[in-house]
């Protein structure tokens, strides 16, 4: 004998089961928009705040260096008197010696470059700059094999080791160094002329930190707190305006 049900009962189903797969279909697609959304926001939270390469103030300029296409990382150059002065150095040799040569700027009228961490995608082209000194935190860079290589690509440039609360004049430029550790154990951050903070990646979410998230946490708040700043720097959000932004955006 055949069981289940009669076709009267099972045609009388039918509207709910299609019902039912409706359903699910706008709740598919409702999930889907919502990871399209997410993946928007991502991205635009990831790449909004880096820069192009160009000119961003007088005076002042980004370069951009990407992975796979997409934006990384930001450094940048702040001329000072006929030369300029490198805040990092980049992650790739060939994207930045494209862009200095779009920007106008030869690699030997950088004659000091500033290197916040040794991570590979803030020091991968400092050999391009081989008239330049470099100064950096005398923690980690011997160990880093990405800083080290390049260091050792560049033999007859000088290599300089900041202290916390160190000045260095130059150009008629003033740079202070702050010990920002927490990120790596050489992260330093650079204030220029009082006006300009530079923080590489103090500022990168601090569940990625490889040295103390603890520390890292304790340097961000202190450097939300510095007085006297208008601009800040940053190595993947890329330049703040108004430290009112940068306090809310980070604070």
């Amino acid at each position: 004998m055949l069981t289940g049900a009669k076709p009267t009962e099972r045609l009388a189903s039918l509207p709910r089961t299609r019902k039912k797969i409706a359903i699910w279909k706008k709740i598919a697609i409702v999930f889907s928009a919502l990871m399209l959304v997410f993946v928007a926001i991502a991205t635009f939270a990831y790449s909004r705040y880096l820069h192009s390469t160009g000119e961003i103030m007088p005076g002042l300029y980004a370069v951009q260096n990407n992975r796979n296409r997409m934006p990384m990382v930001n450094f940048f150059i702040m001329r000072a008197g006929e030369k300029y002065i490198a805040f990092d150095a980049g992650s790739d040799s060939e994207q930045t010696q494209n862009a200095l040569r779009r920007l106008g700027i030869s690699p030997s009228d950088v004659i000091a470059v500033f290197i916040t961490h040794s991570d590979w995608d803030h020091v991968g082209a400092l050999h391009l700059f081989y008239n330049a000194s470099v100064f950096s935190y005398d923690t980690e860079f011997r160990y880093a094999s990405g800083f080290a290589a390049s260091v050792f690509e560049r033999p007859d440039s000088p290599h300089y080791t900041l202290a916390d609360g160190e000045i260095v004049e130059l150009y008629g430029r003033s740079i202070l160094t702050l010990h920002t550790p927490g990120h790596t154990s050489d992260s330093i951050s650079f204030v220029v002329d009082g006006r300009y903070l530079f923080t590489g990646d103090l500022f990168v979410n601090p569940n990625l930190a490889r040295y103390d998230r603890e520390l890292q946490i304790f340097y961000q708040t202190k450097i939300l707190e510095m007085e006297g700043v208008q601009y800040v720097f940053t190595g993947h959000f890329g330049l703040f305006k108004s430290i009112r932004l940068f306090h809310w955006w980070f604070g």
